[in-house]
């Protein structure tokens, strides 16, 4: 096996552990094609990121002159015949299932020997063979249909399941020439042949062609991905910021300001080869990580609730495995008017209390006492003694009401006394009218 030219990979344009650990690497006796892929991955920092122009750039300068798997076919003249699709590019392993874009190049290479017959045929005095042509006809086919005859050929589908042919035609013509041993006369006496002499002359001239056609397939699947995401300001308050990012389909998504981000990425990206001679792939991983600097973060399944001070320069990165979009946000902010009131003013304690919320379409958070509920158009409470305030919240406005809660046994005696003082007071003015009357 033949390595590929190395790459730059210069050590001195690290620092800390990674210099110490190239360098490291640099000084074993591995190969220098195991170097390159050690020290490549410490030069790939952001792993969640495909790096599709390295693999590019490595698959395509690897000098592969023989079978990768070690299989060939031989047709009469033609010898150690063999064709290989080496990679697409660029693609995805995940889960042992390769994973391909609507556009990208496939990777050919192939080589063969001729190696001509030797020997005197039967019935010859001499046979030579000379090589007449040799021609070689590359197909590639993507889902039976012929996309190109190149080593690097372009291709596009939008079939979910996808199979890659190449066909290697191999055509092969050589002359045999034949030589027959020819009698002749050398010496004659009176009239007659007294010594004879064998010549070995050329007779005719064959051309024979074989002909081999080698094969290689590999299968892909189309990647169907179409990342999307929403953005709302929902509240600003002493100078921040507070949002809500919305995000769906996606690997990675970042969201930046003029001096913050966040990132929340769902895999890990690396490099998968193949032997003898190292043909890489990109592996996916599905590894979540979230990074954040210089912003508050809270997530609520594919939401991120974001607050943030400077609220200059935003946009929204969304990433799949193969693309990227990069969007503007819309930093409008409409406060909602929104206000409480309950069906009356005066409770008993345990009475229930009807909270009714304008306008009615509104969610909001309610609160009365140690009760919480999340609304819209109207809630109840039970009534508690001495807690006299509810309040609705929607991110952070605020609309109070005011109630009040009264004891019942308290609103009994009153009554009952009540009754006392009328009764009390009739018998008191019939008294007097009775005794005026006899007077």
């Amino acid at each position: 096996m033949l390595p590929p030219p190395t790459f730059a990979f210069n050590c001195n344009s690290l620092s800390g552990g990674d210099f110490y650990i190239c360098n490291q690497i640099q000084g074993t006796d591995l190969s220098q094609i195991e170097k390159d892929l050690l020290i490549s991955d410490i030069f790939s920092k952001n792993k969640t990121i495909p790096d599709f122009d390295f693999v590019n750039s490595w698959n395509t300068n690897l000098n592969i002159k023989n079978s990768p798997d070690n299989k060939y076919q031989n047709q009469g003249s033609i010898r150690n015949a063999w064709v290989k699709i080496i990679a697409l590019m660029p693609s995805i392993l995940e889960n042992d299932t390769l994973y391909i874009p609507e556009q990208g190049k496939i990777l050919i290479r192939y080589n063969y020997d001729v190696v001509l017959p030797s020997g005197t045929a039967s019935g010859d005095c001499k046979t030579s063979y000379s090589l007449d042509s040799k021609k070689e006809m590359l197909y590639i086919y993507l889902n039976s249909k012929l996309i190109g005859q190149n080593q690097i050929s372009s291709f596009s589908t939008d079939s979910k399941d996808n199979i890659f042919i190449a066909k290697l035609k191999i055509d092969v013509t050589y002359k045999i020439k034949h030589y027959k041993r020819n009698k002749y006369c050398a010496e004659y006496e009176e009239g007659k042949c007294v010594r004879y002499k064998s010549v070995c002359e050329y007779s005719y001239t064959e051309t024979k062609t074989d002909i081999l056609t080698p094969s290689s397939s590999l299968q892909a699947k189309l990647y169907e991905s179409q990342p999307n995401s929403s953005f709302k300001i929902t509240d600003k308050y002493s100078g921040i910021t507070k949002g809500v990012l919305t995000a769906e389909d996606y690997t990675k998504v970042i969201l930046s300001f003029t001096n913050s981000e966040f990132q929340n990425s769902r895999y890990i990206y690396s490099l998968n080869y193949s032997s003898p001679y190292y043909v890489l792939t990109i592996r996916a991983d599905k590894i979540e990580n979230t990074e954040s600097n210089n912003i508050h973060v809270d997530r609520a399944d594919d939401s991120f609730i974001f607050n943030v001070k400077d609220a200059s320069g935003c946009k929204i990165e969304l990433f799949d495995h193969f693309d990227s979009i990069t969007k503007s946000c819309d930093m409008s902010f409409n406060p909602v008017n929104f206000s409480i009131k309950t069906d009356k003013t005066n409770y008993y304690e345990n009475d229930t209390i009807k909270v009714y919320i304008e306008p009615s379409n509104l969610k909001v958070n309610l609160s009365y006492g140690n009760q919480n509920k999340i609304a819209e158009n109207y809630a109840e409470f039970q009534a508690v003694l001495f807690e006299n305030k509810i309040e609705a919240r929607l991110n952070d406005q605020k609309a109070d009401w005011l109630v009040n809660i009264k004891k019942k046994e308290n609103a009994v005696l009153l009554y009952n006394l009540g009754i006392l003082s009328f009764l009390g007071y009739f018998f008191y003015k019939t008294a007097k009218a009775y005794y005026e009357k006899f007077l």
